[in-house]
């Protein structure tokens, strides 16, 4: 637990609006994030088990020209009041700089002309979950053979600042993912959602259980075949593509390939790509972790790169403004990435595989060469495809590839979304549907 409890998040705001006013700076900003976050699995072993608070109060202050920052975990009024006097001291001793606490969207982001919208974005049900409650849940629901974990994320965050801004919002989310035995073939699934309603962990299990393959075990195909990609495994994909590509990190860096492609045909039409914060079918939340109100943000359009993230350093040197997707003060990320869906329907999408390999999860996946996207991942939950159908089953797969050229060979995109929560979980979600690929070759077994 927190040393000194939990705070509601109205005394939070009070605190703040109080810190705000007694400010001696030109500028005060001030963000308040607490979360506790836990998790629960299945059987006797349970080694994912945990539960974690967590408290993170940021001070942004101008003092003559000078930005100073200092962040902290305290929570008391007189402990924050000497958070705010170490930022002070920091800006004083700083050289000039420019002002960082500037809003993306200027005047019209501000709280008195866009309050937030914060319905749906806290669930009482999944505020209140303690270990036992989702043990019990897991045990209730998993029959023989099935492992699964469940996890939570209940916080408060308030975002206030000196000139004008007010944000405040409880916020949940909650994840799970199920595996439906242990031999090759095995059946996964995973989801994520602000509710425990939508997270609906009935239809986890089911899904999980529709991809499970009978313990007979084939080879893989000899040379270059479709691949068939779940949800799941097509959500890692682009959370790999998006941080080597799309945040303002990979641009400075010189990681991302993008820097010398927007504007350009880069993957396959039917490619489009979108940070949506506002969209339900994902984690929506709406505003930035600086407070900066959200919105959607076409990043790649028929296959056609937009935009990456855009913070201040970006958007000087593209003459573009920067986007409402704060990550820390001085990065910039997409945080709700969609593909959005085709039209194609699990049984159209097996048919465009037909002769292929069914994916149910790629983990770990690790990107060893940035700049040109190439990745090696496991391939798990792998079966053969006949008939436009799920066949057989084939063991663990490992799959050497580059992004560019797998999003660039799209046979069928799905209809059905699953949101599928990265990083911490909170805010982060990516959500994608299933999706079809032509011409996969070097798999090779796991163990060899």
């Amino acid at each position: 637990m927190f040393p000194d409890g939990p705070v509601p998040l109205a005394e939070i705001v009070t605190r703040l609006e109080r810190l705000l006013a007694g400010s001696p700076a030109d500028a005060t900003e001030i963000s308040w994030l607490e979360v506790r976050r836990g998790q629960e699995s299945n059987g006797k072993r349970r080694r994912d088990t945990y539960e974690l608070h967590e408290r993170t109060v940021l001070f942004r202050v101008r003092e003559s020209g000078r930005t100073g920052l200092h962040r902290t975990s305290v929570s008391t009024l007189s402990d924050l009041e000497n958070a705010l006097r170490d930022a002070l001291a920091q800006a004083r001793l700083s050289p000039p700089s420019p002002d960082l606490l500037a809003i993306p969207g200027g005047d019209a982001a501000l709280a008195p002309a866009a309050p937030a919208d914060t319905r749906g974005v806290c669930d009482p049900e999944l505020a209140r979950m303690t270990p036992g409650a989702a043990r019990d849940l897991l045990q209730r629901l998993a029959a023989r053979g099935e492992t699964a974990r469940i996890g939570w994320s209940e916080g408060r965050i308030a975002v206030v600042n000196s000139r004008g801004l007010r944000r405040a919002a409880d916020v949940t989310s909650g994840w799970m993912e199920v595996i439906c035995a242990r031999q090759p073939g095995a059946g996964r699934a995973a989801a994520a959602s602000r509710s425990l309603a939508g997270l609906d962990p009935q239809k986890v299990f089911a899904r999980a259980r529709r991809r499970s393959g009978p313990p007979e075990v084939v080879r893989p195909p000899e040379g270059p075949a479709p691949l068939a990609l779940s949800q799941e495994a097509t959500a890692a994909l682009l959370e790999a593509l998006n941080r080597q590509a799309f945040t303002s990190e990979s641009f400075h860096s010189g990681v991302s390939f993008l820097r010398e492609s927007l504007g350009q045909r880069v993957f396959h039409p039917a490619v489009n790509l979108r940070d949506d914060p506002t969209d339900p079918r994902g984690l929506p939340f709406p505003f930035d972790l600086l407070g900066a109100a959200t919105r959607p943000i076409d990043l790649v359009a028929g296959g056609v790169a937009i935009t990456p993230a855009i913070d201040d350093r970006l958007s000087r040197a593209l003459d573009l403004p920067p986007t409402a997707q704060r990550v820390a003060t001085d990065e910039v990320a997409p945080t709700h990435l969609f593909l959005l869906p085709g039209k194609s329907t699990e049984a159209e999408l097996f048919r465009a595989a037909d002769g292929g390999i069914w994916v149910a999860a790629l983990e770990p996946l690790e990107v060893y060469d940035p700049q040109d996207l190439r990745f090696r991942a496991v391939a798990r939950g792998v079966r053969r495809i006949d008939g436009g159908a799920l066949g057989r089953s084939l063991p663990d797969l490992i799959w050497e590839d580059d992004l560019k050229r797998v999003l660039s060979r799209v046979l069928a995109v799905g209809s059905e979304l699953v949101p599928i929560a990265t990083g911490a979980g909170l805010f982060r979600a990516t959500t994608a549907p299933m999706l079809a690929v032509a011409d996969v070759g070097g798999l090779r077994f796991a163990l060899d």
